[in-house]
């Protein structure tokens, strides 16, 4: 497993599309998608990573994901890569889905829990995973009980992904610095 952190728009997603393309060189090559489009902004950069994605020399299979793994990529070959982009978005979907839903702490605590146990299995199968997030945890707190909620939640879900990771990178302004 692979964690690759970064600012927004630091070249994080081109260097882990780069890095999953060489180590999927006669492999299974999967995208796992979080990103939503619930405005104008984030339409457009999901076109872009299409477009992207679509310019390189691989053969991605894109499976979209709000929450829950879907089905058709629970089981993967140990011959796959999968590249999970990316934590940060997927935790907003739930904790949007928590609050649209009025659903309770415990859902959180679920969907975290199988999100790690997916990626241990994959890993643990043989599949290599790379997992981005955005770095989003040296801002100074916030005034809004919402989202020192989501920061801790992404704190210990990162601490969690690199514990469990072979390899760790920070990317800012698209170079590169190796953690782990």
């Amino acid at each position: 497993m692979i964690f690759i952190t970064g600012g927004v728009r630091s070249g994080k997603s081109a260097f882990a599309e780069n890095y999953a393309r060489q180590l999927g060189e006669n492999k299974s090559l999967y995208y796992v998608a979080t990103g939503v489009s619930f405005d104008d902004e984030m339409k457009k950069r999901i076109v872009r990573h299409q477009r992207d994605r679509q310019n390189q020399n691989a053969n991605w299979d894109t499976v979209e994901m709000q929450v829950q793994i879907p089905l058709t990529i629970q089981q993967l070959s140990k011959e796959a890569v999968v590249l999970f982009e990316c934590v940060t978005t997927w935790l907003s979907n739930v904790l949007f889905n928590y609050e649209a839903e009025g659903k309770n702490s415990e859902y959180i605590n679920n969907c975290i829990e199988s999100l790690q146990k997916q990626l241990l299995a994959w890993h643990q199968h043989g599949a290599t995973i790379i997992v981005v997030s955005n770095e989003v945890l040296d801002e100074l707190p916030s005034h809004y009980d919402e989202v020192n909620l989501y920061r801790k939640l992404l704190g210990k879900l990162h601490q969690w992904i690199v514990q469990h990771s072979d390899e760790a990178y920070e990317v800012q302004y698209q170079l590169v610095q190796r953690w782990k």
